[in-house]
């Protein structure tokens, strides 16, 4: 099984200035239920790599460096349920708003 690093990193992906690979995405993280994906692609992913795409010229159009992505999930994510504030929840409402679409496409492939 991967480890949440390389969960993290596929998750990245939705983020870039560029095609999703959703099916790519997909088959990297199959191996997490639905609801882990969820919960780290919207509590730790969506915070930090969302700031991207929202740019009016996203620097990043490729892939996120693992090692900066990693670095600023540890220090701005959270590990557990347990740890979700009022803010963050508010937060990951309105990232999974934003990002309807995205997670729908994802969740599909993943459940096939």
């Amino acid at each position: 099984m991967w480890n949440l690093e390389n969960l993290w990193f596929s998750l990245s992906g939705l983020f870039i200035d560029n095609e999703v690979d959703y099916k790519s995405i997909a088959e990297q993280i199959s191996s997490y239920d639905i609801d882990t994906i969820e919960f780290y692609l919207f509590y730790n992913v969506a915070p930090v790599c969302s700031i991207n795409i929202e740019q009016t010229i996203p620097v990043i159009w490729s892939f996120f460096d693992k090692n900066e992505l990693i670095q600023d999930i540890k220090l701005h994510g959270i590990s557990s349920t347990d740890q979700i504030t009022l803010k963050r929840k508010i937060a990951a409402k309105l990232y999974k708003f934003k990002y309807k679409k995205e997670w729908e496409i994802l969740k599909g492939l993943l459940r096939k």
